[in-house]
Formats: C-alpha cells, structure tokens, sequence
C-alpha cells in the first residue's frame, strides 16, 4: 500500500508485543512522527479497552472538573468547634443555615495580614486554589470578609494531618507511602501544567477527609513560575532544595526534590538530611551526600535518589515531566484509575464520628482590631 500525509502505521504494536514484519521506505523527504506504546497507554489506556468503548479516568481527566462556587454570606455560616489554629488565624467547623452543609472557614485577622505583609499572598493563594481543580487538592468555595477578618470557606477535611497519623505509627510500610506519594504526584501534575510552584510539601499540609483519602491544603508559599525562575528564599528547613538554598533561582523543581525527601521520611520516620541545627540541615543537602535504610526496596531507593540530586538531571524536572515518575519501577502494578476514581482501599481509615461535633469549643474571644484594607480576590470582580 502507499501511505500519505495524516496516515499511520504500528497500531497492531499496541494490541500486542508481536513485532510486524512489513517495512516501510519512503520515498521523498518525509516528518514521521512516533508514540511509543507505554506512553499511549499512559496517555490513554489500553487500546482494547479503547476499541471495547471503555473509558479510563486519566489523571488529566479528574482535574478538568469545574471549580464549585457558593455564595453564602456571614449571616449564613453557623460556626462550630475550633478545627485548627494557626499564625495568621483560626480554622472553624461552619454549616450552612440555608441546606445545612459543613465546611471549613479559616477566618485571616486583615490587621495582622497588613502588619506582616501578606496582603498579596493571601490574595495569591486564594486566586491560585480557585485556578486548580483536582480530586485531591483542597477546594476553596468562595472568600468573605468583614472589618476584622479575610475568610475563605474550604471543604472540611475532618482525617487529621497525616503527620499526626505518622507520630503515632512513627513510619509508614511501603504500600502505605505508595498510596499517599501517588496522591502528592497526581497533584503535582496538575499544579505543574499551570507553571505553579507548590514549594510546601511536607507530612502537615496534607489532611486526610473522612474515608483516608489524601488532600494537599496550604497554597501560601505557591508561585506561579511561568514567566521564569524565582528567588524566594521559602520552605521548611528539612525540604529546601539545593538551588533555593544557594539562592540561584528555582521552579516547580524543587517539588520533585521535595517528594523525594517527603518519601524518605515517611517511610523510615526521618528525613535524610536531618539535623538538629537548621544550618547543619543545609550545609547537608548542599554537599547531597546521603544514603537510604537497608530497609528500603532497591526501586524506593532508586526512585528517591534520582529524585534528590540535581535539578538538571532530577527526575519529574527532565523530559517527560512526573509521568517519567508514574512509570518508575516503584509504582509498577500502581492502579492509578482507582486512586483518582477513589475506589481505591486506603491505608488507614480515620475515625471521625459525627461530623457535626467536631472541634473542640473555642471559648477565647480574640481581640482584633478594624482594618480598613477591603481585597478584591476574583478578578472577574
């Protein structure tokens, strides 16, 4: 047969492992462009399956969901019991007066924003969690304020950080980080495509919801990268990467070595560089000298050592991006349809309770002060 431009050849390569036996000559100048069969499957399952009208759930799939919006008021939100304290405000379980649904609001004191700065990081971060959509990321309803508070109403994630979990087990089995590292990478690839630096990763900001599943939470230190590299100096101490240390400039690179040095950690209990003094911690990770627990499989090692070194050769930063990581030997077998389709069994199931009583009574009544400052966080608005 003679093929033209827009034809194609090799789709019984992907029913099978047979190799065909026709060869194909061209006969002038010609641009053949070729897909390997482990990154169609990759990209779109099995070619049986495709032929058979089955639809697979892709990770890109499972973030092209449209962001839910609500438009609730103060006067709407009943708050309930303290879920969570931090340096900028509180985190309060809330329900809704109108269809009695709960949620997470994570009240911000606007004087205290003002007076350390972070007026554009908390718009940032708000502008960016409504820019992603992903089964395993936090989701952001909507923001309100009044005169003394910023809040954003968040989906009550009521599991408990997985650090909490982690103290208490002092290390996770292998399976266990498997499952909880395919939930960090299937959100990387999402807030990479959008060019966004994530630059927080570690066991407190991920939470798990009532059934165990994993979400990432805490968008403060979150970058968009797309207009080249930034200088911040940011990050926790045990996760900074080379290039943020020696303050050359960095992108979502840093997340990739950051999931090797979350792997470590919650897989032996500690992570690599660890060290006493923050300083010595970094003087570690700049020399990169480490080595992995004996009990550690070879393929963990192999995967966590391709992950912390260099960023020009670190794995997830080079071609193919975090699929190159998906089709590592470690997460060989790893179904990643029931991970995103969360038909998947979790490794621990938290005991929640009722939801409604959750907290505990927050009987201190801060004294905050008025703030003029009155943000725009839509830019649609």
């Amino acid at each position: 047969m003679s093929l033209g431009v827009n034809s194609f050849f090799g789709e019984k390569a992907l029913l099978s492992s047979d190799t065909r036996q026709a060869t194909c000559v061209a006969e002038t100048d010609v641009e053949c462009l070729t897909l390997l069969r482990d990154d169609f499957v990759l990209l779109l399952g099995n070619f049986e399956d495709i032929l058979a009208g089955k639809k697979r759930l892709t990770t890109s799939e499972s973030i092209r969901v449209e962001s839910e919006r609500t438009s609730y008021t103060t006067a709407d939100l009943v708050k309930g019991g303290l879920l969570g304290e931090g340096a900028f405000g509180k985190v309060n379980l809330v329900k809704s007066k109108t269809d009695g649904k709960l949620y997470a609001l994570k009240a911000q004191s606007k004087a205290f924003l003002v007076e350390n700065g972070q007026e554009a990081h908390t718009i940032g971060e708000y502008q960016i969690l409504r820019e992603l959509s992903h089964v395993f990321i936090v989701k952001i309803y909507q923001a309100l304020q009044d005169k003394k508070y910023v809040y954003f109403l968040m989906n009550l994630l009521p599991g408990g950080e997985l650090m909490d979990l982690l103290n208490s087990k002092q290390s996770f089995p292998e399976s266990w980080s498997r499952f909880y590292g395919a939930t960090v990478l299937s959100t990387f690839q999402c807030i990479h495509n959008k060019q966004i630096a994530y630059r927080d990763l570690k066991p407190e900001n991920l939470v798990l919801d009532a059934d165990g599943y994993c979400y990432i939470i805490d968008f403060g230190l979150a970058k968009n990268c797309d207009k080249g590299k930034t200088w911040t100096f940011c990050g926790t101490p045990d996760y900074l990467a080379p290039e943020i240390i020696r303050g050359k400039g960095h992108d979502w690179g840093v997340d990739y070595w950051g999931l090797g040095i979350f792997l470590h950690e919650i897989t032996h209990g500690y992570p690599p560089f660890y060290a006493d003094d923050p300083t010595q911690t970094a003087r570690k990770i700049i020399k990169g000298s480490f080595s992995t627990p004996s009990s550690f499989s070879q393929s963990l090692s192999d995967l966590i050592t391709k992950l912390l070194c260099e960023q020009s050769r670190r794995l997830g930063r080079t071609q193919g991006g975090a699929d190159e990581i998906m089709k590592h030997q470690w997460f060989s077998g790893f179904d990643w349809d029931a991970l995103l389709g969360k038909t998947m069994k979790v490794p621990f199931k938290p005991n929640v309770g009722k939801l409604e009583n959750l907290g505990t009574r927050d009987n201190q009544v801060a004294r905050v002060p008025d703030s003029s400052w009155n943000p725009v966080f839509d830019l649609a608005s």
